[in-house]
């Protein structure tokens, strides 16, 4: 099962590298080493922490068969999740480590605290063994949820008709880089994972009118951080 998630994680980023490298939509200042190697590196640090200490869970009760059952009920939980992080100010301790990368990429989708990543999978697995979802089900998941990931945090150029138009289906860029403003209240938005559906249902959902003018990351922070940075800065804010 990891061997199949990595391929796709693999194939991801070189996929969306190339094309937000292709046809930018912000012109990025630093270097490509430099706004990639610091997510890359926590990102690979989290995969094999996550594969060490986290089993996949044994199924006992078999409640839910469908794959697409599953697959709603894993993505109504990440978005729930999400939405904790940014209510709960201890959670947004550690969330905001993702928050702070001013110049957003593929490789933003790595750049999470260990705590957060730890933490947020404990229930996740819980409610696998709960509801009995296959091995399958939760790849199909996984695998849906590594590239869509990967392509709403890239800095990929999508014609804006057509990132509107896919934004009532599923995250996308334009919508994502809302979630990623430095403005509160527009931060304070767009939790979704995959479907988009779960912000209009409960009232989180946000387009960005000028996409090209929200500025990214968080106000007060330093741009320039290291992994070690990225990993203490929950302790230092």
């Amino acid at each position: 099962m990891i061997g199949f998630k990595l391929v796709a994680i693999i194939s991801g980023i070189a996929g969306f590298g190339f094309l937000e490298n292709l046809l930018p939509f912000f012109q990025l200042k630093k270097s490509l080493l430099n706004r990639t190697f610091p997510n890359l590196l926590l990102g690979l640090f989290n995969f094999i922490i996550i594969s060490l200490i986290l089993k996949s869970p044994h199924t006992y009760f078999d409640l839910i068969q469908s794959p697409l059952l599953a697959f709603l009920v894993l993505d109504v939980y990440m978005y729930w999740w999400h939405r904790l992080m940014h209510t709960l100010p201890i959670a947004w301790q550690f969330h905001q480590v993702h928050h702070t990368d001013r110049s957003m990429n593929t490789s933003t989708a790595y750049r999470f605290h260990t705590v957060e990543i730890i933490l947020s999978n404990l229930p996740k697995l819980f409610l696998i063994w709960l509801l009995g979802m296959t091995p399958n089900h939760l790849l199909l998941y996984e695998i849906i949820f590594a590239l869509e990931l990967l392509f709403q945090h890239s800095n990929w150029y999508v014609p804006l008709k057509i990132d509107r138009y896919l934004s009532y289906l599923i995250v996308t860029p334009n919508y994502h880089r809302a979630h990623h403003s430095q403005l509160v209240e527009e931060t304070n938005t767009n939790y979704a994972s995959i479907l988009s559906l779960w912000d209009r249902l409960f009232k989180s959902s946000y387009y960005p009118q000028v996409p090209s003018l929200i500025q990214l990351g968080l106000d007060g922070v330093k741009e320039e951080l290291n992994v070690l940075d990225l990993l203490i800065l929950p302790f230092k804010r």
